[in-house]
């Protein structure tokens, strides 16, 4: 502690230099930067965003229909399909670097990057909710959140009834074998019957192999049953979703395009608050590099680590007018015993 406290009493103007100039170039590199402008969308959301699956409609009971469209908005922006069909649409290509644009890699991996930060999503209440974008360019500003609009309608219904589909598609399979052994079991059932027509319908009642083929033949039209009642409820709950978009949400403010770029004085202070960090990390660094260099001795365990001697006696830290005192009165008091033994001379 007292190492740490000296470097910085013996380097003041050093470490006051870099706390004043690295904020100082962050917030001069933000304010030569080019000048972004902001478009934004607001949508109201008309109910939850679910997706149908094997148990029904599933979705975030706890959050309002703003907040589950968002998040399926903001989840669609981080896939890498969704980003590319944005891109594409809105020509965001041509804003990129001649590098990027060269190597379509580099490219798409520029474009996603851009869309998945960009891009912001948020619940502005119970069914409102906005979607903005900031670009260098006011005009494909305005066109990526209309892109983004526009295949949020393509995809939002198609994901939420996506399982339910293949469900269906598995449920029809399923139907179509269960009707098969339905009918295989009627006519083994219907074959016993006329195999015995002496039997009586106490007779059958009573009869094992009877009551064995009938059981056989009601469970079937049971899973026929089951089968179809399955079938029927997924297609009302896929027709609740709607047969195009707008059962999702309506859009009510469209993008327009931004006439003022976004203010600076929120990137200044990002900039400097970032600055500012990169100034006490560089002082922490600079201190750790002075003490660790510093091998003066500033007390017993210094002293212990630098000599292999013993220590017979410390003296305390005297202020330097106590010490000149304490000096003087020494030299008297030696003094008056010289000249004690001068005169018994």
């Amino acid at each position: 502690m007292v190492a740490t406290l000296e470097a910085i009493f013996r380097h003041p103007f050093r470490l006051v230099l870099l706390v004043i100039l690295l904020p100082g170039l962050s917030v001069a590199v933000a304010f030569f930067l080019p000048r972004t402008y902001q478009a934004s969308a607001s949508l109201w959301a008309l109910r939850r965003y679910v997706v149908i699956g094997a148990t029904g409609p599933e979705s975030d009971l706890q959050s309002t229909p703003a907040q589950t469209q968002a998040t399926a908005l903001a989840e669609l922006l981080q896939s890498r399909t969704f980003d590319l069909a944005v891109a594409s649409e809105s020509g965001l290509a041509s804003t990129l670097s001649a590098g990027n644009q060269q190597d379509p890699q580099l490219r798409d991996d520029a474009l996603v990057q851009d869309l998945s930060t960009k891009v912001l999503v948020g619940a502005s209440g119970n069914n409102l909710f906005v979607i903005t974008y900031t670009n260098k360019s006011a005009a494909m500003a305005q066109q990526v959140v209309k892109s983004v609009i526009q295949n949020f309608e393509k995809q939002s219904e198609a994901l939420s009834v996506q399982e339910a589909q293949l469900l269906l598609d598995s449920y029809q399979t399923q139907l179509d074998q269960a009707k098969q052994d339905e009918a295989a079991a009627a006519a083994a059932e219907t074959k016993y019957l006329h195999d015995n027509p002496q039997l009586t319908p106490q007779d059958l009642q009573t009869d094992p192999q009877y009551v064995i083929l009938h059981a056989q033949t009601q469970q079937a039209q049971s899973n026929v049953l089951n089968l179809e009642n399955q079938i029927a409820t997924l297609n009302q709950e896929i027709s609740t979703q709607g047969n195009g978009t707008q059962s999702f949400f309506n859009v009510l403010d469209p993008p327009t395009l931004p006439a003022r770029p976004v203010s600076r004085l929120k990137t200044l202070l990002a900039a400097g608050g970032l600055g500012l960090g990169l100034a006490l990390l560089s002082v922490g660094v600079y201190l750790f590099i002075l003490v660790r260099r510093d091998h003066a001795v500033y007390g017993q365990r210094e002293l212990e680590q630098a000599a292999s001697y013993p220590i017979l006696m410390e003296l305390p830290l005297l202020p330097e007018k106590t010490y000149a005192l304490l000096v003087h009165e020494t030299y008297e008091e030696e003094s008056r015993n010289g000249r004690k033994l001068l005169l018994r001379n």
